[in-house]
C-alpha cells in the first residue's frame, strides 16, 4: 500500500506541508508506506505540451505522458500509487503554478476524448485535494473559490470515482505579521486562531489520512 503526497506550495515547513505530513502519519497509523514530494524542489518542468502522445492509438506512450523532465519519475510514482494527496495553497484564487502544471500532466495523459470508453486512469486509485488558504470558509464565496474547488474536485472524480477535499482555512502566513504591509488582516486574531486551531486542523488531517487508506484496504480485500 503506497500513499503519495505531492506538497505545491513553495514552503516545505509551513501550513500546507504540514498538513500533508499529518496525513501522511495517519496513512501509515494504517500500514501505508508513504512519500512526500516538494514540487518546487524538483528540477525544471512544465506543463502539458499538448503533443497528444498520451492519445495516440498504438503508439508506445499511449495512457501515459510521453514528455521526459524532471517531473516525470513523480508521474509514475504518482501512477503506482494506491492513495494520491494533492496539496495546494491558494494563490490568486487558484492552485499554484506549480501544482497547476503538475496536474495538467497528470490529469491529461488518462483522459480521452471519447464517449464510449472509459478514462484511462489506473482502478481503484484514491485520490483527494488539500487546500490551504489564509480566507475564512465564509469567505469562499465572495471570492468565488468554492467554484473553483468545485470544478477541480469535478475532473478529478471523472478520472478517480470519489475525491474529497481537506480545506484548511484563515491559515497564518507570517511568522512576524508586524514586519510586512499586512492590515488587510487581523494579525491578533490569526495569531490566535493558528494556536488553538491549527493543532485541531493537524488532527483532522491525520483523521483524514487514516480514513483514505483504510477505504483503500477495503477496495483491495
Amino acid at each position: 500500500m503506497k500513499m503519495l503526497a505531492v506538497n505545491g506550495s513553495p514552503r516545505k515547513n509551513k501550513n500546507t506541508a504540514k498538513i500533508l505530513q499529518s496525513m501522511l502519519q495517519g496513512g501509515a497509523s494504517k500500514g501505508a508506506e508513504t512519500e512526500l514530494v516538494h514540487l518546487y524542489a524538483l528540477e525544471k518542468y512544465s506543463g502539458c505540451v499538448s503533443c497528444f502522445k498520451c492519445k495516440l492509438v498504438g503508439g508506445k506512450s499511449y495512457g501515459r505522458c510521453a514528455v521526459r523532465d524532471g517531473i516525470s519519475p513523480l508521474l509514475q510514482a504518482a501512477h503506482e500509487a494506491d492513495v494520491v494527496l494533492l496539496g495546494s495553497p491558494i494563490y490568486f484564487n487558484c492552485e499554484t503554478g506549480m501544482m497547476r502544471s503538475f496536474m495538467e500532466r497528470f490529469l491529461f495523459q488518462y483522459f480521452l476524448y471519447s464517449r464510449k470508453k472509459p478514462p484511462l486512469s489506473p482502478a481503484g486509485k484514491i485520490t483527494a485535494l488539500v487546500y490551504t488558504m489564509n480566507i475564512k470558509e465564509e469567505e469562499m464565496p465572495v471570492y468565488k473559490s468554492d467554484q473553483l474547488l468545485a470544478s477541480t474536485k469535478g475532473f478529478m472524480e471523472w478520472l478517480f470515482s470519489s475525491c474529497p477535499l481537506f480545506l484548511c482555512t484563515d491559515t497564518k502566513q507570517m511568522d512576524d505579521y508586524s514586519k510586512y504591509e499586512t492590515d488587510y488582516f487581523n494579525t491578533v486574531e490569526k495569531d490566535k486562531r493558528h494556536a488553538e486551531v491549527f493543532p485541531q486542523d493537524l488532527q483532522r488531517a491525520f483523521d483524514f489520512g487514516a480514513k483514505l487508506v483504510a477505504s483503500s484496504n477495503d477496495k483491495r480485500k
